[in-house]
């Protein structure tokens, strides 16, 4: 068993070719930019959807355990995940994100679309949240997709132990491996991570599968933007080849809302590519290939 958050098919900006993602629950890190932030926690969450909602309260009402109340407000440790709250609303302003699938189930669901893979050299992408938060279910699931002819991608903050990356290795075909700052007490005080871990597991891919690797960095304002040359050159000195370097966005603001959580960047503006276009030559410069976007 596998705790999903979502399956999104005919992704193209996740690894190679025609994809499809899979979204698994929990995450190591909670970096407060995050499009996904919903991944967070292991266990689902109720995401509330103020646009939608007419506060007829039927969502209270049906609820046995007192884990609603308004003005809006869901109690997590009331509970039970019964879901009459979700099924029950009639404008579907309440959802929850997470449900747990059985593994061979994500497989079939998969491989529906592996003619679209083989013809565009695609395959499966297994993003988060963390993958390796969900370690056993996650060792099975890629696998089963080896087992299956898939190529498998990860995208993961590397934010582990090095003997959790090794056992996982022999059947991962690329990992988009997440660099968020250099400076480990920022990183650690604005997301939590553990810059030590990322770096060990930098470095034993760069030595044993560089070509595995393509390195990504959230280009975020007053966070990171000021060090995308340090991340080159840092790429550059492990001769990992390829560096994407991804926009700020705030496509995920509706979900912080929907989770009733402030965005801290809600006043910031998406930025613009060609802000970042001045780093494919610094790149070119030392041997690493800059990629604006995914």
């Amino acid at each position: 068993m596998i705790r999903i958050s979502n399956i999104e098919k005919f992704a193209t900006h996740d690894g190679p070719g025609i994809r499809t993602t899979v979204f698994l629950k929990g995450c190591f890190l909670h970096c407060p930019w995050c499009a996904n932030p919903e991944t967070w926690k292991s266990e689902p969450v109720l995401m509330h959807d103020a646009k939608k909602c007419v506060e007829c309260k039927t969502c209270m009402h049906v609820c046995e355990h007192g884990a609603i109340s308004f003005p809006f407000q869901w109690d997590m440790d009331k509970c039970i995940y019964c879901k009459k709250c979700e099924n029950y609303c009639l404008q579907d302003a309440i959802s929850f994100a997470g449900k747990d699938m059985e593994i061979n189930e994500v497989i079939k669901e998969v491989l529906k679309d592996k003619d679209y893979f083989d013809q565009s050299n695609g395959g499966i992408t297994i993003s988060g949240g963390e993958p390796f938060m969900q370690l056993d279910a996650f060792l099975e699931l890629i696998k089963q997709c080896k087992n299956n002819g898939l190529h498998v991608a990860v995208e993961t903050t590397g934010n582990y132990c090095l003997d959790t990356l090794k056992e996982a290795l022999p059947y991962i075909d690329l990992f988009l491996m997440d660099l968020k700052h250099l400076d480990a007490q920022k990183l650690k005080d604005i997301t939590g991570g553990n810059l030590n871990l990322i770096l060990n597991n930098f470095k034993y891919l760069a030595q044993h599968c560089p070509n595995k690797v393509i390195v990504r960095m959230p280009v975020i304002p007053r966070f990171n933007d000021d060090i995308c040359e340090d991340v080159i050159r840092f790429c550059a000195n492990l001769k990992l080849s390829e560096v994407n370097l991804l926009p700020f966005h705030t496509m995920g603001k509706s979900k912080w809302n929907q989770l009733n959580k402030e965005f801290m960047y809600d006043k910031d503006k998406m930025m613009d590519r060609n802000d970042l276009t001045p780093y494919i030559d610094v790149g070119k410069q030392l041997g690493v290939y800059v990629k604006i976007g995914g």
